[in-house]
């Protein structure tokens, strides 16, 4: 049983972000999550998310639905990389309680 979050970039039609669920279920959506911690992301990428967001409001989105799931969830993952699909690029690296900061600012 796998859930799958598979995003990609083609020239011609720029990004894509898919959602395979563990019945073999193909969707095409803008944002995506799952596992415990989906049910608060994305209730924040509903409320907060728009599809003309820069890179900047994006990050910052997912820096709130990062504390959100560290606040909410009991076993919450130490640490999360944030990737901008424009050709697959790290863009950002969250490690523990440590990045708490960089939402709080």
């Amino acid at each position: 049983m796998v859930n799958v979050i598979l995003a990609g970039y083609d020239k011609e039609t720029g990004p894509s972000l898919y959602f395979v669920d563990y019945i073999a279920s193909l969707h095409k959506l803008d944002k995506a999550a799952f596992g415990y911690g989906s049910y608060f992301a994305l209730s924040m990428m509903d409320r907060h998310y728009c599809s003309d967001m820069t890179v900047e409001e994006a990050v910052n989105l997912v820096d709130k639905v990062i504390m959100e799931i560290r606040l909410r969830l009991v076993v919450a993952p130490p640490n999360f990389v944030i990737k901008i699909v424009d050709g697959a690029r790290d863009y950002a690296w969250r490690e523990s309680i440590k990045d708490a900061s960089v939402v709080a600012s």
